[in-house]
């Protein structure tokens, strides 16, 4: 029966699927996986065409782990294997099958949604989460849902909390690791301002932290007192970041029942973009560390690991659960069960599948409520069928049989040791990674770079900062379902594509960009320059003239950078001059010098005094790092050194050369005094950036990315957007200050107050996901997943 509260009178109420759009760019969740999912829930049968076909295998690693047979599957097949199980320890609850329905609140979706997947988990015998924001009154009588206690508390009292099988003390989610929740004011409307007890029209920030837990001693406390307020078991969700082995083993210690991991990559009404993509692992990475260490402590037994993100197929279920998961979670697959067209929409509240609409009291148009509970069951009911089949494919009876037996996968061949190693999984080929080749240089993936890189979501979201297009400048780029990100499906082309930023969570507090101060000045220089950002502007790309350089230069003055101008300022020295603002100056100059013209220092007459900082300035090159060794470092003439990948000798990542520099001045104990700044003309982000910095530079510069984020063009060598002929000056204003707030986005996120002092050659915050060894050795980063 249809609420009133969700029904108007003369409302269109939608009962059929529409048609895909044409994707523009590729997505993860592609027409294969999504038809998968309708077809399931149209027939509440399998498809009898269980596993992901070739062509539809992404370059995650979860798609390139196979199940061993012992048997061939074929039409007809029975379903045999048990799949009932209990749900965790505490509780009687049994399922049918190890599968629980996202944790998606009351106003990321609108209402009707949020009732269905209610009922339909009723139906089928699973259990469903009803995430943060308070309980619709249409699903509190509903016995098969957790309750959530998220940082805001909204919509949470102690009866409210009762009306579940578990409470789930959030803590983090695998799509905004480390900045808390958040839902666009458009889309807090007159119910959702009632269930969660905050004023309409506002944006509704979850703080990042819970400001009562800032260790998991104060976790333990708040899972204590939440149990006996509700007499019910506690879970606790995290997102997948790099202590997530420490935080289970916590978890378990401290009596919670279990833990709902979220993976890298999973859906969300609403996220910034650069979080979203960038920080966090892949959740098959994170499931076999944290069984292998609760296994190792004693932990693992009555604890139960449910495990998101990313969750497509009944095949991926069966893999995590091998992999060491009790159960997974499916939240974008629910909706798309909806009838999700994957438009990201999902945040303006004008979602064209009316699932995460604005949840109005008389809409206009509606989803069918009793289409959405059956589509759902259905979905449950072809997936468990097909976990099945899968499992009765390689010998499997029940689910006990199934969890953590990784004896029953392989991967793909070609693979690492490392890999396998990580994974738990033996019976992989040694051999290259996925990816770049071991010492690829960069004359080799150039190309790749340029299409990678400069991608129709990647220009887009630079104009959006920039204000050249959408309705936000200034302001970090919000995202929802779904990523068509490079790094999330495997296909890295730059190492910088397989480096993961942390999401801090309980083992140290994450530091609200919303409400505290992010400072994201540096000084360099030793100490005389303070840029208002690690990030400057270069000089134009080889080819191209410098006719916006007085753009550049005004804006760099105005907000607190430097220019890189390009023009040479001693004749027959190779050295050129960067325009800085000084804040103890006014007119201050850093001057550069060629490396391959050091000798030469004596005939220009340097003394090192009164005439602005000297840098050296050096081609991105595997030798670098051994050239500046050879020089007789004294800091009273040479501040540091620029890595130009602008430099027609460059042929190495500059990711790479920065690393090298930085590691050699900190063997030489000069690293506090000397500058290392960092120039790519492919840096194309806050995310770039930040990464650059966490490697060792102290800034990185970059050009195109400004040219394109404040023109208009569409044709030219970059990519094919090409660069516009003038720079508009608000515009590239706009895009400074965007960027700005999406590094302190990134900074909060990893629990970083001062980027100056806390970043910088900070590789602690960042984890390689599935890259080489060699590449990971050379930068100096530890593998996702172990700890």
């Amino acid at each position: 029966m249809l609420p009133s509260t969700v029904l108007a009178k003369n409302s269109v109420v939608i009962n059929k699927y529409r048609p895909l759009p044409k994707k523009r760019t590729a997505e993860f969740w592609d027409d294969w996986r999504i038809e998968h999912i309708r077809t399931m829930s149209l027939s509440g049968r399998s498809t009898r065409q269980p596993y992901i076909p070739a062509n539809n295998r992404t370059g995650r690693i979860l798609d390139r782990i196979f199940i061993v047979s012992d048997k061939k599957m074929h039409t007809g097949m029975t379903r045999t294997a048990d799949m009932s199980s209990r749900f965790c320890n505490g509780s009687d609850l049994t399922l049918s099958s190890p599968l629980y329905l996202g944790d998606m609140s009351y106003g990321a979706l609108s209402g009707i949604p949020n009732i269905a997947i209610a009922m339909a988990a009723e139906r089928t015998g699973v259990i469903a989460g009803t995430g943060e924001g308070g309980l619709m009154p249409e699903i509190t009588g509903c016995g098969r849902i957790t309750v959530q206690w998220a940082s805001a508390r909204f919509g949470v009292d102690a009866s409210s909390l009762s009306k579940g099988q578990a409470v789930v003390i959030k803590i983090g989610q695998g799509a905004k690791p480390g900045i808390g929740g958040h839902l666009p004011g458009a889309k807090v409307t007159g119910p959702i301002s009632a269930a969660r007890r905050i004023p309409p029209g506002r944006d509704a920030i979850s703080p990042a932290p819970h400001h009562d837990i800032y260790s998991i001693e104060d976790l333990g406390q708040r899972i204590t007192a939440l149990k006996h307020a509700t007499g019910r078991p506690v879970m606790v969700k995290v997102a997948a970041t790099n202590y997530i082995t420490y935080i289970a083993a916590g978890v378990a210690r401290m009596g919670a029942a279990g833990i709902i991991i979220d993976g890298a990559g999973a859906g969300t009404g609403a996220a910034p973009r650069v979080i979203r993509d960038n920080t966090g692992m892949p959740i098959e990475l994170a499931v076999p560390a944290v069984d292998a260490v609760l296994r190792k402590e004693g932990l693992r037994e009555n604890f139960t690991i449910i495990a998101g993100g990313r969750v497509s197929t009944p095949e991926d279920s069966v893999k995590l659960m091998a992999l060491g998961a009790d159960m997974t979670s499916l939240g974008t697959a629910t909706l798309l069960a909806l009838g999700c067209l994957m438009v990201h929409k999902c945040h303006t509240g004008f979602c064209p599948a009316l699932i995460t609409n604005r949840a109005d009291d008389t809409p206009e148009r509606t989803i069918s409520q009793e289409c959405a509970i059956l589509w759902i069951s259905n979905l449950v009911n072809g997936w468990t069928g097909e976990m099945s089949e899968i499992m009765s494919a390689a010998g499997v009876g029940r689910l006990s049989e199934l969890i953590g037996n990784r004896s029953l996968l392989r991967l793909s061949g070609n693979e690492r040791d490392e890999l396998t190693s990580i994974l738990g999984i033996s019976g992989a080929d040694a051999g290259n990674a996925y990816g770049i080749e071991p010492g690829a240089s960069i004359n080799d993936i150039a190309q790749d770079v340029q299409e990678s890189v400069w991608d129709e979501e990647t220009v887009r979201a630079l104009r959006e900062l920039s204000g050249a297009s959408g309705k936000s400048p200034r302001e970090a780029v919000m995202s929802s379902m779904g990523t068509g990100a490079v790094r999330r499906s495997g296909e890295s082309v730059r190492p910088m594509d397989s480096i993961v930023c942390d999401g801090a969570q309980v083992t140290r507090p994450s530091i609200d960009p919303y409400r505290e101060r992010i400072d994201t000045g540096v000084r360099i220089c030793g100490g005389t320059i303070r840029l208002s950002s690690p990030f400057f502007f270069t000089h134009a790309p080889a080819g191209s003239d410098n006719t916006d350089d007085a753009v550049f230069e005004r804006v760099a003055s105005e907000m607190g950078l430097i220019l890189d101008s390009g023009r040479c300022g001693m004749q027959g020295t190779g050295a050129r001059l960067m325009s800085a603002l000084d804040n103890t100056a006014s007119s201050a100059r850093i001057r550069t010098i060629d490396i391959d013209t050091v000798d030469d220092l004596a005939r220009i007459g340097n003394t090192g005094g009164g005439k602005g900082p000297l840098l050296i300035r050096c081609p991105s090159t595997p030798e670098t790092a051994e050239k500046l060794a050879a020089v007789n470092w004294n800091c009273s003439v040479f501040a540091g050194v620029v890595i130009d990948m602008d430099d027609r000798r460059s042929h190495a990542p500059v990711e790479l050369t920065v690393s090298a520099v930085d590691a050699l001045f900190l063997d030489a104990g000069l690293r506090e005094s000397i500058t290392i700044l960092a120039e790519d003309d492919t840096i194309c982000g806050a995310e770039d950036i930040f990464k650059l910095v966490a490697l060792g530079a102290d800034a990185a510069g970059f050009r195109t990315a400004a040219s394109m984020a404040c023109g208009t063009g569409t044709a030219g060598a970059s990519g094919g957007h090409g660069l516009v002929a003038t720079v508009d000056r608000k515009l590239l204003q706009n895009l400074v200050a965007g960027l700005q707030k999406e590094i302190k986005l990134l900074a909060g996120a990893a629990g970083i107050s001062s980027v100056g002092s806390s970043l910088t050659g900070n590789r602690e915050l960042l984890r390689a996901v599935d890259m080489d060894t060699w590449w990971r050795n050379e930068l100096s980063l530890k593998p996702a997943g172990p700890e």
